[in-house]
């Protein structure tokens, strides 16, 4: 795993440290014949791409790359020309490309000549606690989970309401939860006078994630870029209906008028 708390020094050395165990793992172990990458854009992509030079032209093994980034296309269409190059040979050279959308392996087949590919959507877990039972508080409750910032929509989303203040007080309950920029969140809440309608729930795991989970209304999450968000699929789990936008492979979970509404 990678801390994000590193500073560029550590995170180079902690990157060494792994390519060196993966090295001597690879060369100790003859068993292990496929190298399984799991990787983003960014700096993501040159990480996973020392992993990918070591396992296939040092060691000789088959190479599966499973893309996650929700922006991958993004930072590939306007990458530099050598960022453009690595992309184009790593996806050239595996054995095999995991995506996680219909959206994905197209983008693939469109852009790069790979040897092959596959779907696999990511999985979640069904909730193992029975569901609470709730009342109506006289409003609909809205919850977003995710990274806050301006990718995922969630200050579009505050300037709606903001500028729907009376249309909708007394009416709407927004919850957030997650990490990323929540001083700006905070700052943002108060300026706008929308405590009242909003409240930031801190980071939400476990427990709190699941009693949030259960006592929404509609889960939204008005991204501009996604994979395949796991959020939206577990929202989906407890029966929830999402609002969200057409990107990434979620108009290929979530149908318009069936169970949310698409943006």
């Amino acid at each position: 795993t990678h801390d994000s708390n590193l500073s560029p020094i550590g995170g180079f050395f902690l990157a060494l440290k792994a390519l060196a165990k993966l090295s001597w793992t690879l060369l100790t172990n003859r068993h292990i014949r496929i190298v399984h990458i799991h990787g983003a854009s960014r700096v993501s992509f040159y990480r996973k791409y020392c992993v990918f030079l070591i396992a296939r032209y040092v060691f000789n093994r088959k190479v599966i790359y499973h893309m996650h980034g929700g922006k991958f296309h993004v930072f590939y269409m306007t990458g530099g020309k050598l960022y453009r190059k690595l992309v184009a040979h790593l996806l050239t050279n595996v054995d095999h490309v995991v995506c996680l959308s219909t959206f994905w392996k197209d983008f693939l087949a469109d852009t790069f000549k790979v040897k092959a590919a596959s779907i696999i959507k990511n999985p979640i877990s069904f909730p193992d606690q029975p569901l609470p039972e709730t009342g109506r508080e006289g409003f609909l409750s809205l919850l977003f989970l995710g990274k806050i910032g301006d990718n995922k929509g969630v200050f579009d989303l505050l300037d709606v309401i903001a500028r729907n203040r009376t249309r909708y007080q007394y009416k709407i309950k927004l919850k957030i939860g997650g990490d990323g920029e929540v001083k700006r969140l905070k700052d943002y809440i108060i300026s706008r006078q929308i405590g009242d309608m909003v409240e930031y729930a801190g980071w939400v795991q476990g427990h709190l994630k699941h009693y949030l989970l259960s006592t929404c209304d509609v889960f939204i999450l008005p991204s501009y870029n996604e994979g395949l968000p796991v959020s939206v699929l577990e929202a989906m789990s407890y029966g929830k209906p999402v609002i969200s936008t057409t990107v990434g492979g979620i108009p290929e979970i979530v149908t318009n008028g069936i169970n949310g509404f698409l943006i």
